[in-house]
């Protein structure tokens, strides 16, 4: 059922929150008994500040108020991914261009790398360190974290 209802919930915000100039990087819904908490993480090339949070969330409330997928209501959070966040996406990794992280396979045999990330599309990232440049499939990324 949680899956419905988010996907659900997507497909509902995405356009909204587009058209503010923000891009979803995740929802995430977590019921405890009759409680839900619905999280949006979105991002900005202005970047995320708490204004923003608190605009977003008149949005993205009022879209959700119109409709029933929250019978018993539910508590909204807005907010930026955060650095701490892996990288997963191609949204993700758009977002991070320039920064150095620690790349993580999802086949375990594979070593893990540290490196830039210099590009992305929607189907890879192009990295590089001292040594060489890498451009690889989002599938074969388990994920990345930012090396501060």
């Amino acid at each position: 059922m949680n899956d419905l209802v988010k996907n659900k919930v997507i497909e509902l915000i995405e356009e909204p929150l587009s058209e503010k100039g923000c891009e979803l990087a995740d929802v995430v819904l977590s019921r405890y008994k009759n409680n839900s908490t619905l999280k949006i993480f979105v991002y900005s090339a202005n970047g995320i500040d708490i204004d923003e949070c608190a605009r977003l969330s008149k949005v993205v409330g009022d879209v959700i108020d119109g409709t029933d997928l929250f019978e018993n209501g539910y508590t909204l959070e807005v907010s930026s991914p955060g650095l701490d966040r892996p990288l997963k996406t191609s949204c993700d990794f758009k977002y991070r261009v320039g920064e150095t992280v620690r790349v993580h396979f999802i086949d375990p045999k594979r070593k893990k790398i540290t490196a830039r990330i210099i590009s992305v599309d929607e189907n890879s990232v192009a990295f590089a360190d001292d040594s060489e440049a890498y451009e690889i499939e989002l599938a074969d990324i388990e994920k990345a974290k930012i090396i501060y």
